[in-house]
């Protein structure tokens, strides 16, 4: 019986530590892209930020223009 519990404890234990290491880093990625037309010609701008988070409160990613 003993073996029993300490078994189930193992598991849930193992689990949580799963759940909590894979929920650690997390990451956001923003792509904007600015088409610019001139008498020359059309330039296409594009930049991509990411941003890596962890913890509960993450910040909210910027708007796009």
């Amino acid at each position: 019986m003993r073996k029993l519990i300490s078994a189930t404890m193992m598991g849930v234990l193992l689990v949580g530590l799963g759940m909590g290491i894979s929920g650690c880093s997390d990451e956001t990625k923003e792509k904007s892209q600015v088409t610019t037309s001139s008498p020359g010609g059309k330039t296409t701008q594009t930049e991509e930020k990411s941003v890596k988070t962890s913890g509960d409160n993450p910040p909210t990613p910027s708007k796009a223009p």
